[in-house]
């Protein structure tokens, strides 16, 4: 009876087993790959609807600040003054208090 080569068989069977490996690995970094460009998507989307979102806020502050200029104008705070009957004049130059500006440190 002829000797079995044991030699071939290892060498087969090792074969096998790093093909196995490595086609793991494959699908472990493809599976890894998917999910970082899903993770990279999602931010992307949220990103944007952030940023609508800041030009809509800034867009109405624009208009507030716009809609308090007008308001506090001098020519609006006589109207109010005069729809309401208050009277009042500016006060004189010895009533005014003048501050030093602070420092913004």
């Amino acid at each position: 009876m002829a000797k079995r080569n044991r030699k071939m068989a290892k060498a087969t069977h090792r074969q096998v087993s790093f093909a196995v490996a490595v086609g793991i690995a494959a699908s472990v970094l493809a599976l890894v790959y998917l999910q970082m460009q899903a993770d990279c998507e999602r931010t992307g989307k949220r990103i944007k609807q952030l940023e609508r979102t800041r030009r809509e806020v800034q867009k109405q502050v624009t208009n507030e600040e716009r809609n308090w200029a007008a308001a506090s104008s001098i020519r609006n705070m006589e109207r109010l003054l005069a729809r309401h009957g208050i009277e009042m004049s500016w006060p004189e130059e010895g009533q005014i208090i003048r501050l030093a500006a602070a420092d913004a440190r």
